[in-house]
């Protein structure tokens, strides 16, 4: 389960009474659902479910909070505004998708083609300038062309992803991104620029939200960018668990676990020669 400690601030001067909790960094996304829990003496018998309203990276709020939620002690949020104490959160649910137009997709009985792209961004505090992204496609559904989507233009390359499934339970995912190195394409990329804490920004959709560019007839009237499983399905590469001439496998986290990663991280080849 993903249970973070934060500091919470109660706020009742709002339009709506608002639990405000403070992070130094956070995974969270509006419309998650999490729970509350504190020690404090006045918000020790407040331990329910609510959604998440995201304010920046570094804090949420908890909209609409009922007076009620204080009945044991006969307090309302209007007596503790500006309380202050520490608290931790804990994820209770899975996102639904970030698009309401996958819906369809998902009962239907013949969807159309799931695509699975791919944004790989080097890390500019790790390389020391910045690098253009490069977008590639799994190619999945034996889709071998590049694609366009959002007007991005995503290349075939033979990758293989694994582990992105995420729980409530037990460790957080550690996907496995899988490259095919060919020509050592790859290797020399790496070679140039060191890929340890490169954002992989993963974005899942279906084959009738491509760009019209994509279909010989040269239009899509069902193309729509927005039409994505999940928003922000972002990942970090932690480390490059194998390289060899045939493929290059790098070891994935998510945000949580990169905290508190010391830099620069170097690697070492075989030859001991650092890159």
């Amino acid at each position: 389960m993903i249970q973070l400690p934060a500091t919470f601030e109660i706020d009742s001067n709002q339009t709506a009474n608002v639990i405000i909790i403070n992070f130094t960094d956070h995974p969270f996304k509006d419309g998650d659902v999490v729970r509350f829990a504190s020690e404090h003496s006045q918000l020790q018998y407040w331990e329910e479910n609510y959604s998440v309203v995201v304010v920046d990276a570094n804090q949420f709020k908890f909209e609409d909070v009922p007076d009620t939620v204080f009945n044991p002690i006969n307090i309302t949020l209007t007596e503790v505004h500006g309380t202050t104490g520490s608290c931790t959160v804990a994820l209770q649910s899975l996102r639904t998708p970030a698009s309401v137009k996958l819906s369809p997709e998902f009962q239907s009985l013949e969807p159309t083609a799931e695509i699975e792209l791919f944004k790989f961004t080097f890390d500019k505090n790790v390389n020391g300038q910045t690098i253009d992204p490069y977008y590639y496609h799994a190619g999945k559904n034996e889709i071998k062309t590049n694609l366009v989507f959002n007007s991005i233009t995503y290349e075939a390359l033979p990758v293989e992803v694994t582990g992105f499934d995420k729980t409530t339970q037990g460790t957080l995912p550690r996907p496995k991104f899988e490259i095919a190195n060919t020509n050592s394409a790859i290797s020399a990329l790496f070679i140039l620029y060191n890929p340890i804490r490169a954002e992989v920004l993963r974005i899942k959709t279906n084959k009738k939200f491509l760009d019209a560019v994509n279909f010989t007839s040269g239009t899509n009237a069902t193309a729509d960018p927005t039409a994505i499983y999940e928003a922000d399905d972002r990942w970090y590469v932690d480390r490059i668990v194998n390289e060899n001439p045939e493929t290059v496998i790098l070891e994935l986290s998510g945000k949580i676990d990169m905290t508190n990663l010391r830099l620069p991280k170097r690697r070492f080849r075989e030859s001991k020669v650092k890159i």
